[in-house]
């Protein structure tokens, strides 16, 4: 484990293929990585502070990056450059599907991640993980894809850690 700061060159993105495999897959960018709350207002005119109820935690993940087509491989280990995985290959097989995945965004810090740096996903099993929705391809140049993650309903929250998520 390093300590210090990062670069988005040491950053990688995990997620189970349709086979339930985890793989590197090519991300260029990610919306906020973490858990949102909602906060519901509970004002009333007699009140001399203003009070709120935390509503249900959720992570909802915006990715885009290359599209490719190349073959699966094997996710990089600890402290190893990431493996890509062809973006299509991965993302077109479990678009809408309604089984949970697996998924980490690994933040390596001053080099390659490895275990000790910070993580953030989940594990997947029959009650929790992350779906994919509205995979989509813009053959513009360079042609790039979008995805959108959520969480499966019901799912535990995925958490921040120093470990690999599988």
């Amino acid at each position: 484990m390093s300590t210090g700061r990062t670069v988005s060159k040491f950053f990688k993105f995990q997620l189970d293929d349709s086979g339930g495999t985890v793989r590197d897959i090519p991300v260029s960018s990610i919306g906020g990585v973490g858990v949102t709350y909602d906060q519901v207002a509970l004002p009333a005119l007699q009140d001399a502070v203003k009070g709120f109820l935390s509503g249900h935690g959720d992570v909802s993940l915006a990715i885009s990056g290359p599209f490719s087509n190349q073959v699966v491989a094997g996710a990089s280990a600890s402290g190893a450059a990431p493996v890509l995985s062809g973006s299509h290959v991965v993302l077109s097989a479990v678009n809408g599907g309604s089984t949970p995945l697996t998924f980490g965004a690994y933040f390596g810090i001053r080099g390659y991640w490895a275990t000790g740096d910070p993580c953030f996903g989940i594990t997947s099993s029959a009650t929790s993980g992350i779906l994919v929705f509205d995979y989509t391809v813009d053959p513009g140049d360079p042609t790039m894809y979008t995805a959108n993650l959520k969480m499966y309903p019901g799912s535990s929250l995925p958490a921040w850690g120093t470990a690999a998520f599988t």
